[in-house]
């Protein structure tokens, strides 16, 4: 069983990206602390989560939302790491859309940004096979 993965919040991840696994600082090549939105270029994978709705029945529909992750790729003065920044990601655009002006400020704390999901119904695909 692998070691527990230790949580914390999403702000504190430029913090937590400065010290290594090993627990010693991380700089970049020049000397300078590792600033994740200048430094690290951005990755995204999207995946798929899917549930079937009657998991009993043979010909039960199965539904599929995309969930998109991002990654930032860095590199400091031993060589490239990545790191999962998908909820940092959300938080630093947000900060970055209301200074700009380009967004309102979110008025509710529970879900600050709007969630799109698009449920995928494959039983037309079944039937053309």
């Amino acid at each position: 069983m692998p070691p527990p993965c230790p949580s914390f919040p999403a702000k504190d991840l430029p913090a937590k990206v400065q010290v290594g696994p090993d627990g010693k600082g991380r700089k970049t090549v020049d000397g300078r602390a590792i600033d994740l939105a200048k430094d690290c270029e951005l990755l995204s994978l999207l995946q798929y989560e899917c549930h079937v709705d009657r998991p009993i029945k043979p010909d039960s529909l199965t539904r599929c939302w995309p969930v998109q992750r991002w990654f930032r790729r860095c590199q400091d003065k031993k060589g490239m790491f990545m790191v999962e920044t998908t909820a940092w990601e959300t938080s630093y655009t947000l900060a970055w859309a209301v200074d700009s002006g380009a967004a309102p400020a979110p008025t509710s704390t529970r879900d600050p940004l709007p969630t799109f999901v698009t449920g995928i119904d494959f039983t037309d695909l079944k039937d053309k096979q």
